[in-house]
This record gives C-alpha cells, sequence and structure tokens, in this order.
C-alpha cells in the first residue's frame, strides 16, 4: 500500500543496474504516482564521473528505465523526465516524498533546504540502502563502467578471499564450494585465531576478520550445534551477519554464497 501521494526520483541511470532497480522499486513501492528524473547528456557534461566517455547516451538510459518500469509497473503511474539541473521536479509543489540512495542522503537534505528557501514545505526523504557486489562493495555504474563487476553485483575482475575455517578437513570441500560461487577467486588460507572467553558468534567473527587480511573478502567457517556449520561473510568494511548452513556439510556454501551477498543491502555504518 502506498503510503504518499507523488514519489521523486532523479539519478543518472548509466547500465541500468541492480541498485538502481531498488531505488526505483521503492519509489513505485513508496507513491501512488512517481516521477523519475533522468540526467540529460548537457547536465554529465556541466558535473562529468568517472570515465565519462563511457556512459551511455541519454536515449539509450531513458529507454532502459523505460523498459524496466514497463516490465515490473505496467500498472502503476509513472513518468520518466529530462533532468539538466540539480533539482529538477524535486523543488515543485506536489512532491510527497524523495527517494535516494543512502550514498547520496546529503542531496536529499538539500533539495529540502531549497525548497524551503523558495517557500515550500519539506517532504519526507527515503533513503535506500545501498546493494552490495558479492565483494561487498557497492554496486555502482562507475564500477560496471570499468569491468569490474556485472549490473547484477558479480565480479568480473579476480578477488582476493581469505578462507579461514574451524576443522581442517573443511578447507578443502569449502574452497571447493568458493570457487564455485567465485569461479576466478584467489583463495589463500587463514588462520583460526585461539579460543577466547566469548561466545562461539564471537569467535568465528574473529575468525572473519582474520580471513580479510591482506584479502578483499574474508570467509569463516565454524562449527555450529548440532555439526552444523557457522558461515562469516566480511569486507575490510562491512560485515554480513554470521548464518547457519542447513546441513553439517559445507557443500551448499556456493549457493549461499551466490545469493547472499548481491541480496544484502547496507547503510554506511551499519557493518
Amino acid at each position: 500500500m502506498a503510503q504518499y501521494g507523488r514519489a521523486v526520483l532523479g539519478g543518472t541511470f548509466d547500465r541500468l543496474h541492480v541498485g538502481h532497480e531498488a531505488l526505483l522499486a521503492t519509489a513505485l513501492r513508496l507513491g501512488r504516482s512517481a516521477a523519475i528524473g533522468v540526467t540529460t547528456d548537457a547536465y554529465l557534461a556541466l558535473h562529468p564521473k568517472p570515465d565519462a566517455r563511457k556512459i551511455q547516451s541519454y536515449a539509450a538510459r531513458r529507454r532502459a528505465v523505460h523498459r524496466w518500469l514497463s516490465f515490473r509497473y505496467p500498472r502503476r503511474r509513472w513518468t520518466l523526465k529530462a533532468l539538466d539541473d540539480t533539482f529538477g521536479g524535486s523543488v515543485e509543489e506536489g512532491v510527497d516524498v524523495l527517494v535516494v540512495s543512502a550514498e547520496t542522503a546529503t542531496g536529499g537534505q538539500a533539495v529540502n533546504d531549497e525548497r524551503v528557501r523558495r517557500g515550500l514545505r519539506p517532504v519526507a526523504l527515503a533513503v535506500v540502502p545501498l546493494v552490495l557486489a558479492d565483494d561487498l562493495s557497492p554496486v555502482s555504474s562507475r564500477r560496471i563502467r570499468a569491468g569490474d563487476i556485472d549490473r547484477n553485483g558479480r565480479r568480473r575482475s579476480r578477488i582476493g578471499i581469505g578462507l579461514s575455517v574451524e576443522r581442517p578437513e573443511d578447507f578443502e570441500p569449502v574452497g571447493v564450494a568458493v570457487r564455485r560461487a567465485f569461479p576466478r577467486a584467489q583463495v589463500r588460507p587463514a588462520r583460526w585465531p585461539p579460543p577466547r572467553t566469548g561466545s562461539d558468534l564471537e569467535q568465528i567473527r574473529r575468525a572473519a576478520i582474520e580471513a580479510v587480511r591482506d584479502a578483499e573478502l574474508g570467509i569463516a567457517i565454524g562449527v555450529a550445534p548440532r555439526g552444523r556449520r557457522r558461515v562469516a561473510v566480511r569486507s575490510l568494511s562491512v560485515e554480513l551477519e554470521p548464518v547457519i548452513l542447513p546441513t553439517g556439510s559445507p557443500a551448499g556454501l556456493d549457493r549461499l554464497l551466490r545469493r547472499s551477498a548481491a541480496a544484502k543491502r547496507f547503510s554506511p555504518g551499519s557493518g
């Protein structure tokens, strides 16, 4: 059920990816109608981005957003507008909620400041957490343009993974699972830290920290109740909540890894 009348969202939408889709879906979920601004080529010329020459044309970016919205929300009310200045339709009458990412939340506050300056009421800000790639860094058009990831957050380049296991016999089957999930992974063993006072959960978190030293991604596999395995995954800046595999074998780890990171979202400071 929509919570607001009109939702507004603006962006470049270069190489439409899962992060963009999260923003668009939020706008359509929150508003009975949505107005989406797509930055024009002229605007981007005045506000250059990394690898600017690789950014798709306005026509291509608008077409991709239109296609996605038409497929996902054929019965909803939405419009696409050319965005050729900083604020666009966000500083007009009739706006009820502004959808921003965790990365652009300060820009949302700038919109409200501008609205107040113009004598308009401030609007609600809906901050959408960033969608993570499978290396636990945010999915972004910049990274896609650089060839680092695909639009779904899968790494194209090699990823260094540190692997720490509580039981040495788990290392080989877990290593196989990791390579299935990350075909170009460079897996290196990491030591399991000596036990300290604290819970099993704290122990595996320490193991994941150990695993991520000198690596981009750290994976720790510990023993959980009834012989099952507990899995902790983290990067240098983001920690996923440890989970327990449904069976005692680590054979299902590849499926867990395939869906865990790309499905996660986070706000800066949450991990």
